[in-house]
């Protein structure tokens, strides 16, 4: 009754063998299942102040967000602590996310993202990041303080260095190539019609090129100035060049004119007069002028050319010579030649008839020094005003 046949030996081996495997799988998937649920840490990620439990068996806080299926994770995000840090159950983790931006720098472009607040702290991150060199005095399209945004366009000029000079300013500045027109635009730099500049306005700005600005006004002005009196001479009976004699004196007029004026920067360089009147007229001033060629001195009658008044001293040097080599003796006189030259015939009031041979160290301008016989007449003479006739 319990005897079986070779064919349902075989099948009830068959069937124990599989049971046996699938007992061994269970076990196998159950220590698996026990390693996993040992081995799985919880990670409490902060994303953009969004709180979101993360469940890992990845050794590292970067690997973790990566194979992450609750959040997008970029290399650009920034962490908190860093993305090599070893995970540890229940640790937190701060994550700033990156945003997709299109850079240009001189028309070169770079589709990335950034994780920075500010245009500016995020062009310090790409400069540094991709080697661009991008320094502060380039020309950004939008403002540094500015927040950014999604798909942001930034867009970045080169700037050289240039000297710029206008009303009355000198400085040196940096802006991106562009032509002087667009420079002076840029700068906030408005020309008027006859204001001239260095460079012509299609010129492209080079390195350290010298932009001057001279500014050209007209403006019109009433100017007041006097008019100078003139000096009449009437002819009288005294020696001619003795001074003149005033008659009545002269007084200055006055004129208003119109001007318009050209000036450069401030400053005067051409003016052109409109129109003028005579407010007041000048008044001549009268003199009477000597015009006697001859004086009678002693029944004698003296000719001259003209006539001088001069201080006269005397002096007394028995023996000696003067400057022209003559003997000193009775009617020689020192001059200055540049007044009488030397050789002329003079007559002297209270002295008489000299011939001017000498010189003196100080005898300069209307002055003559008179030769005396004796140191006594020298001294009585002293110092005199005299007229001295030029023969």
């Amino acid at each position: 009754m319990f005897q079986k046949n070779p064919t349902q030996v075989v099948t009830l081996v068959r069937k124990s063998r599989i049971a046996q495997i699938a007992v061994a799988l269970v076990g196998i998937l159950l220590v698996a299942g026990i390693t996993v649920l040992y081995n799985v840490k919880t990670i409490n990620a902060n994303i953009d102040g969004k709180q979101v439990c993360i469940r890992t068996l990845y050794g590292t806080v970067g690997q973790a967000l990566e194979h992450s299926s609750k959040i997008e994770f970029y290399p650009e995000d920034i962490v908190s602590p860093s993305i090599d840090t070893k995970v540890t159950n229940g640790m937190a983790v701060n994550v700033q996310s990156s945003v997709p931006v299109n850079l240009s720098v001189d028309g070169q472009i770079f589709n990335t993202r950034t994780a920075k607040e500010t245009v500016g702290e995020a062009l310090s991150e790409l400069s540094e990041r991709y080697k661009l060199e991008i320094k502060d005095v380039d020309e950004v399209n939008v403002a540094l303080s500015e927040s950014v945004t999604d798909n942001m366009d930034i867009q970045v000029l080169r700037s050289i260095p240039i000297k710029v000079s206008a009303d009355g300013k000198k400085i040196d500045t940096y802006i991106a190539p562009r032509t002087v027109a667009d420079a002076l635009n840029k700068l906030g730099i408005t020309l008027g019609a006859e204001d001239r500049i260095s460079l012509a306005l299609d010129h492209m700005l080079e390195p350290n090129d010298q932009l001057n600005v001279v500014r050209v006004t007209h403006p019109i002005e009433t100017v007041k100035s006097e008019i100078p009196y003139q000096i009449v001479a009437q002819p009288a009976d005294y020696p001619l060049g003795l001074p003149d004699r005033l008659v009545s004196r002269g007084s200055n007029g006055l004129q208003e004119q119109t001007v318009r004026l050209t000036l450069e920067d401030g400053k005067e360089v051409d003016r052109q007069i409109l129109n003028q009147r005579v407010v007041k007229p000048p008044t001549n001033q009268v003199v009477s002028r000597g015009t006697q060629t001859t004086i009678s001195r002693g029944g004698n009658t003296i000719s001259f050319k003209r006539a001088y008044v001069m201080k006269a001293s005397a002096y007394c040097m028995p023996g000696g010579r003067t400057a022209t080599g003559a003997s000193v003796g009775k009617g020689i006189i020192a001059v200055d030649p540049r007044v009488i030259p030397l050789g002329k015939s003079v007559y002297v009031e209270g002295y008489g008839y000299a011939q001017a041979l000498d010189t003196g160290g100080a005898i300069r301008g209307e002055r003559v020094d008179l030769y005396m016989d004796s140191k006594q007449a020298a001294l009585s003479w002293g110092v005199r005003t005299v007229t001295v006739y030029v023969q």
